[in-house]
């Protein structure tokens, strides 16, 4: 990792999560912990983040109520989704697009960890950011390049 990699990571179960945030600690990832989608809603409109690994079923609702949240507010944020639930609820979380990958529980450290990093290749694999700094809002930036698609 070249620069710093804030992970939030949503999860009720207390041990679950600690170890969770042990795991992505240990690894050299800055974890954030939140025990309910509230916490979890509070800490991304506090801050940004550069993944977000979410559990599905919280005491306060279901993580999908989050990955919608943000689908909504147009936040690009990667999402690994982790559950127990069914495999029809998985195949219906999977088409939402900021999801990058579902892991059904119970999940390994060696499979946390794997997912959390091939996550991070593929985003920053597919940052234009370090290469083009945003000057522009992305409305501005698609209208700039529609506009020279039109020039001939």
């Amino acid at each position: 990792m070249q620069r710093s990699f804030d992970v939030l990571v949503v999860e009720d179960d207390p041990l679950v999560l600690m170890n969770y945030i042990d795991i992505l600690e240990e690894a050299g990832f800055h974890a954030i912990p939140a025990e309910s989608m509230g916490q979890g809603r509070r800490e991304l409109a506090r801050r940004d983040f550069s993944l977000l690994i979410c559990d599905h079923d919280l005491g306060d609702g279901k993580g999908i109520t989050l990955i919608s949240m943000l689908e909504e507010a147009e936040r690009e944020l990667p999402v690994i989704y982790l559950s127990a639930a069914l495999s029809s609820v998985l195949k219906e979380i999977e088409k939402h697009n900021i999801v990058k990958l579902v892991l059904s529980k119970p999940v390994s450290p060696e499979q946390l960890l794997e997912s959390v990093k091939d996550t991070v290749a593929a985003s920053e694999t597919n940052s234009d950011d370090d290469r083009y700094p945003e000057l522009v809002g992305r409305d501005e930036r698609e209208f700039l390049l529609d506009a020279f698609k039109n020039i001939k």
